[in-house]
């Protein structure tokens, strides 16, 4: 792979729950712990329809399942992110497979890197202390956009914030509304399966697990004829 290659890349976008970290068991104990409290049932379809959600929509979702008008689907958010965030804050945070190592790739290679997640500013924090410094050139979280996924505004911030055009970029996802909003973005997105599987899509490729990509093979994937 040549130098004029690697520099093709631009930048790459990663999605954080689910995909640079294993956090979806997380918000699905947070789930039933507070749906449980308010003497409510939750189900393993239920947590799955949320993957990749706002968690304003989460929360709206949520209510409901429940019946409950009386909540907002902003204390909803707020009851899961003291729940997520707690556990974080007092524990390592459990990365996917190959996740560490592909960042340390790319920042050696001089690829910049920003995180674009639906989840809050707090959280983000809290994900960010746990990594190396200059992991991440530019995050971006969910109470920071108007639109969130599938809507491209988070990744287009992302790039703008990078000055960097979103069609030379690689967008990282676990889940069809992040997936949705990297292409509308104008990114190639590499899907990598967690909980639900994400369709194919043009500019849409499929891989098994981060722990198969460096920075090499990523700008190999933009660099194909037809990305």
């Amino acid at each position: 792979m040549s130098d004029t290659t690697i520099t093709s890349l631009a930048a790459v976008l990663w999605d954080f729950d689910g995909t640079l970290a294993d956090t979806e068991p997380l918000w699905i104990a947070a789930e039933y712990e507070l749906i449980g409290s308010l003497g409510g049932t939750w189900s393993e379809e239920h947590a799955d329809r949320l993957v990749g959600n706002s968690l304003l929509d989460s929360g709206a979702y949520i209510l409901r399942v429940l019946g409950r008008e009386d909540l907002t689907p902003a204390w909803v958010v707020d009851q899961l992110l003291s729940r997520v965030v707690g556990h974080l804050e007092g524990n390592p945070i459990p990365w996917r497979p190959g996740a560490l190592e592909l960042l340390d790739s790319l920042q050696s290679a001089g690829v910049p890197c920003a995180l674009v997640s639906a989840s809050y500013r707090v959280l983000l924090d809290a994900a960010l202390s746990q990594l190396p410094t200059g992991a991440f050139q530019v995050s971006v979280a969910g109470d920071e956009v108007t639109n969130g996924k599938p809507h491209p505004e988070p990744y287009e911030l992302a790039c703008s914030a990078l000055g960097v055009e979103a069609r030379h970029c690689v967008v990282f996802e676990d889940s069809v509304t992040g997936a949705a909003s990297g292409n509308a973005s104008g990114a190639l997105v590499v899907a990598i399966p967690n909980r639900v599987q994400v369709p194919p899509a043009p500019r849409r490729v499929h891989v098994t697990s981060l722990a198969e990509l460096d920075a090499t093979s990523v700008a190999a994937l933009l660099a194909r004829p037809g990305a």
